[in-house]
């Protein structure tokens, strides 16, 4: 009902549903009533992930609710997504599962781990009902893999495509808005990284379980899970190869934005010691990498401080990365630069370079049409925009974004 609204009219709406006077809900933001009203009027943007969920806990409303929540999937190109698909294929219960496992042969653990390679690849590429149309069966082979070896090297790569596949779900399950069931894949993906004991996998699913823990809401669980997770790998073992830099560096550029959600205004002090681990790490790694997916190197830490000083509504700091970004980060994945992209588009909009914020949104959209038409602040972004731009390729923007009508 409030899709086309804009963020501020939406707080407005709740607000009024909730029977709140502008002063109360300043109250209870720790704000005054007049920060409020410039909120509504859209005279002051909301942009940080910490702020938007203060506003929705305030409201009582979910922070997709303020958001007016944009569709991820589509079925496009013979792809059609199945969430009860994925969850099935995540039950352990054959009564559960339904058909998801009838007559399914035991797979070659050389075309598993194919599969697991061309199945993270396409959320790089950010192909997401491509994906979710495969990620099923990925799933189910890996688990009936696991169940097929007894022991062995043959067991230990079975375990590794099942975690990585449950990671894989984990991810992509939380970027739906799909919460309980992206809890459910990276729950069995972390124990499954156990009991192989490889310390790449290990570190892998931690970040998993922190990545979703941060999706949910619980960003003081996943700096916790951050903390604690370099403990369980051998002394030292994060500084033994590419693969550990890599894995090791990308932990904490998740704990990073994870320390930026629960501190306070004035105390980076977490965020930027987690950025400088990432950033010793990326360092020792040299140059950008694609190890185990992470696309972790010396241009995801720069893309990491930008995301964490809009986190801090640090506009100044943003503005001077963003505008040192030329060149940054053009062999990642496509998700990644769309990432960026977008993020650059929003400290430009923060700093009245509506041109540079245009040609950036642009470019993101561009890039990855499926993952920008979902992020969180990137329809919002569009419609402000779309009100101070008089661009004609703007304004077909905000309806491709479906900001505008």
């Amino acid at each position: 009902m409030t899709d086309h609204l804009t963020f501020g009219q939406r707080v407005r709406f709740y607000r009024k549903r909730r029977k709140l006077t502008q002063a109360e809900l300043g109250v209870l933001l720790s704000r005054s009533a007049d920060w409020v009203y410039r909120v509504e009027k859209d005279r002051l943007t909301v942009n940080s992930v910490k702020r938007l969920t203060s506003i929705a806990e305030a409201l009582r409303v979910h922070v997709e609710d303020l958001q007016g929540a944009p569709t991820l999937l589509d079925d496009r190109d013979g792809h059609q997504a199945s969430v009860p698909l994925i969850r099935a294929a995540l039950m352990q219960s054959r009564r559960l599962s339904g058909a998801v496992f009838d007559n399914r042969e035991v797979p070659r653990l050389e075309r598993l781990s194919a599969q697991v390679d061309q199945a993270w690849k396409l959320y790089q590429a950010s192909e997401y009902a491509n994906l979710g149309s495969k990620l099923p069966d990925l799933l189910a082979d890996s688990r009936v893999a696991v169940h097929a070896y007894a022991a062995g090297t043959r067991k230990d790569e079975a375990l590794r495509g099942f975690a990585l596949a449950s990671h894989l779900a984990a991810v992509y399950l939380r970027k739906l808005g799909e919460t309980d069931t992206a809890w459910m894949a990276v729950d069995q993906g972390d124990v499954t990284a156990d009991e192989l004991g490889d310390p790449a996998v290990v570190l892998a699913l931690r970040r998993g379980v922190a990545h979703v823990q941060l999706g949910a809401g619980s960003a003081e669980e996943a700096v916790r899970v951050t903390l604690a997770a370099p403990s369980e790998v051998p002394p030292g073992w994060w500084t033994s190869s590419p693969l550990a830099l890599s894995v090791y560096g990308t932990l904490f550029l998740n704990g990073a934005v994870a320390a930026a959600r629960i501190a306070d205004e004035d105390d980076q002090s977490l965020t930027n010691e987690m950025l400088d681990k990432a950033q010793e790490a990326a360092d020792r790694l040299g140059s950008d990498r694609n190890e185990l997916w992470t696309s972790f190197g010396p241009s995801n830490v720069k893309i990491h401080r930008l995301a964490t000083a809009l986190e801090f509504e640090d506009i100044g700091a943003a503005v001077g990365i963003a505008s040192d970004m030329r060149g940054v980060g053009a062999g990642l994945p496509v998700e990644r630069q769309a990432r960026l992209r977008l993020d650059v588009a929003r400290a430009f909009c923060e700093a009245g370079r509506t041109d540079d914020a245009v040609d950036n949104l642009k470019r993101a959209f561009q890039k990855a049409p499926e993952q920008i038409r979902a992020h969180e602040f990137a329809r919002d972004l569009a419609q402000r925009l779309h009100k101070c731009s008089q661009r004609r390729d703007m304004q077909e923007l905000a309806v491709r974004l479906g900001a505008v009508k």
